[in-house]
């Protein structure tokens, strides 16, 4: 995440979804620096520790995040908590909040849980939320906790956009 906060910081911002849309594949890059919607001020990495985290998503808001997105593609529901999940990064979400206990289908009881946000619409998930359980014994599953960032945005534009 960070290498992708330096790059809009140097690149000078980011363009709207609706101005540069993902298209899934490589190709050129057609950025359109006229189009920038919003620009990295300043960006900070949080520590790993889960207290750490949870406070500093009460002060500063939502958290940029990193993490293990494989048992995200079947989520339909509840905290997930796999019993087996990589730490391996491959897809970038916010964390927007937490909880202390949701049912967790796959542990059969109730669990202290993250609250994300994730890019993948609305019609994913609960209404584009995913519930990943947290706590001592299920410390930085699928790797939520590894890659945390706090991030200052300046919009540029009074376009609608949608960051997230």
């Amino acid at each position: 995440m960070t290498t992708a906060f330096s790059y809009l910081q140097k690149a000078g911002g980011l363009e709207s979804e609706k101005d540069y849309p993902y298209i899934g594949r490589d190709s050129t890059c057609k950025f359109d620096k006229s189009k920038i919607v919003a620009q990295v001020n300043n960006f900070s990495v949080v520590s790993v520790n889960e207290d750490q985290i949870a406070a500093n998503l009460v002060k500063h808001g939502p958290l940029a995040i990193g993490i293990n997105a494989v048992f995200m593609q079947t989520y339909i529901g509840g905290v997930s908590c796999p019993y087996i999940c990589g730490r391996h990064l491959d897809h970038g979400v916010l964390l927007v909040g937490y909880g202390s206990a949701g049912y967790a289908p796959i542990r059969f009881k109730e669990k202290p849980y993250w609250i994300i946000k994730n890019s993948w619409g609305e019609n994913w998930g609960e209404n584009g939320y995913y519930k990943i359980c947290r706590g001592p014994h299920v410390q930085n599953k699928c790797g939520v906790d590894s890659m945390v960032s706090t991030v200052t945005a300046i919009h540029t534009s009074k376009k609608e956009y949608n960051m997230y």
